[in-house]
């Protein structure tokens, strides 16, 4: 409950170790074998990991294993995978290391992978904390083990737990027999100004040409299908492409810049970068004969709906739009009713959340003054940390520490120019030059894109554009993500299905049979 979720999408990399404090203690954590430790075989789908392991150890989710024989032990072990260079990945990890700027290599290690080593001491209050991380890169993807570890006992966790991991730490492994699709899948890449852009192009077996839809990710750096780490299984572009491909339309989707096989830089880009990629890519599709030019849609979910309306207001090669919790009004209305939202199904109480509320409102008085931005949030999480209940405290540590490292991330993350383009973007008045096709989805469970609040206003604003042809439709339970969902919140995200929730394909399908020509 203290921390800012990134609008509209379920940020990635931010939160995906947790501050180097001591892992969380739970009242029903077994404690670990006495003994020499022994590590046992494990395999993460959702991250593509094979690796090791201690026996023992309790899995915390979204990589993460704790030893936690008591409230102050803070041997953990993480391992994930992302779609981001090892540059980007590591300094997005700065704010938890305590760090700065990027520290030294202190070596390398072969295995089944080439890691690239580094040691950082992270001090606190109560003790030092030794921490190992390794990067290596493959396939587009940077592989992460982290070992945390106090500074008695670092030498043994190294040698038994961290050194035998690298060796057997590797890629998933994916099976030969995988069902054949009955489509063409095409691995491509197409550029926008100096920015090579890497997709992958699925086609119907169809002569063609074939109508087809360019899909735009929503907010934090994303690969093609979409994957959002952080424990959550479902990989929303993977199952979109699948099931409209089947049905005979094709369908491009890429890497962000920055991200995966993308070149650029996604840390400096506002939305109306990723809106101009999106654009390259309607345009190279235009220019293909296997692509019927006149039927070209773009599906966009979440920060994709907003590229979604600026394109529906100014691009020629667009002929409809499909958006997935596309926000209706600006950006700060939207964070303010998320960050409400989404902390009522967190469970947090009125008081906090109306801390939190005040906290965002003068959060976005101060994005253009790093130092009293930072300051500003050690304020805040400081003033939350007395309203932690006894095992929340346990879980952080020292409160001013956790304090100082939540507010380095924060000063980070929304320093960005991103942020402000985003609090300062209303998508109304594009949305009101719209007159092509759109068909829009909410999910009456989504908190960060909730459906009482954009619905309304993208409906009102497609009205006064006069568009002849449109529809909204609110899917009952559905969250952000259009999983089927209990609360809707954040966390519940990783616990549900990697499916749409029932309604959401058959729907689209149904609108795509009367907006674009299908071949038989």
């Amino acid at each position: 409950m203290y921390t800012l979720t990134r609008v509209v999408a379920f940020s990635l990399l931010i939160v995906m170790i947790g501050a180097v404090l001591p892992a969380q203690a739970q009242d029903a954590t077994p404690e670990a074998a006495p003994g020499p430790i022994v590590l046992v075989p494990h395999t993460d789908e959702t991250f593509g990991i094979e690796s090791l392991v201690p026996d023992g150890w309790t899995d915390r989710g979204s990589g993460l294993f704790a030893r936690a024989n008591d409230p102050d032990d803070v041997a953990l072990v993480a391992q994930q995978a992302a779609p981001l260079n090892t540059e980007t990945l590591l300094n997005a990890l700065l704010p938890q290391l305590a760090l700065t700027e990027a520290p030294e290599p202190v070596g390398a290690y072969t295995g089944l992978l080439d890691w690239t080593l580094y040691q950082v001491d992270v001090d606190t209050a109560a003790t030092t904390i030794k921490v190992d991380l390794a990067l290596a890169e493959s396939n587009n993807q940077t592989y992460l083990l982290l070992l945390q570890a106090r500074s008695d006992e670092y030498e043994d966790l190294h040698t038994s737990v961290f050194l035998p991991t690298l060796d057997a730490y590797g890629p998933l492994t994916v099976e030969a027999t995988e069902e054949a699709v009955p489509y063409t899948i095409e691995a491509l890449t197409f550029t926008n100004g100096d920015i090579t852009l890497a997709g992958t192009l699925t086609l119907p077996p169809t002569a063609g040409p074939h109508p087809a839809i360019v899909l735009v990710s929503g907010s934090g750096p994303q690969d093609r299908d979409e994957s959002l780490g952080a424990g959550i299984a479902i990989k929303p572009f993977r199952l979109l492409a699948d099931a409209l491909t089947r049905a005979g339309v094709a369908i491009l989707r890429y890497d962000d810049r920055g991200v995966g096989g993308s070149s650029g830089n996604f840390t400096t880009a506002i939305t109306a970068d990723f809106a101009s990629d999106a654009d390259a890519a309607l345009a190279y599709l235009a220019g293909r004969d296997d692509i019927n030019a006149d039927e070209l849609g773009l599906l966009g979910h979440s920060e994709g709906g907003l590229v979604a309306a600026m394109l529906g207001a100014r691009s020629e090669d667009l002929d409809f739009i499909i958006s997935l919790a596309g926000p209706g009004v600006n950006g700060m209305d939207v964070l303010r009713l998320q960050n409400q939202r989404a902390l009522a199904a967190e469970g947090a109480t009125q008081e906090q959340i109306d801390a939190q509320v005040a906290f965002v409102e003068e959060l976005a008085t101060v994005l253009d003054d790093p130092e009293a931005l930072e300051a500003l949030a050690y304020e805040h999480t400081l003033a939350q940390t007395e309203t932690f209940t006894e095992e929340e405290l346990a879980s952080i540590g020292d409160p001013e520490e956790f304090a100082r490292l939540t507010a380095a991330q924060v000063a980070q993350q929304y320093s960005a120019g991103w942020f402000g383009s985003f609090l300062s973007y209303d998508p109304a008045p594009d949305w009101a030059q719209t007159t092509i096709p759109v068909l829009a989805f909410f999910g009456s469970k989504d908190v960060q894109v909730d459906a009482e609040q954009n619905a309304p206003a993208l409906e009102a604003a497609l009205e006064q554009a006069g568009n002849p042809d449109y529809e909204v439709v609110v899917l009952p339970d559905a969250n952000h993500l259009f999983q089927q969902a209990n609360t809707g919140g954040p966390s519940e995200y990783a616990t549900l299905p990697a499916e749409f929730t029932p309604d959401l394909i058959p729907t689209i399908l149904e609108w795509l049979e009367n907006h674009v020509t299908i071949a038989q």
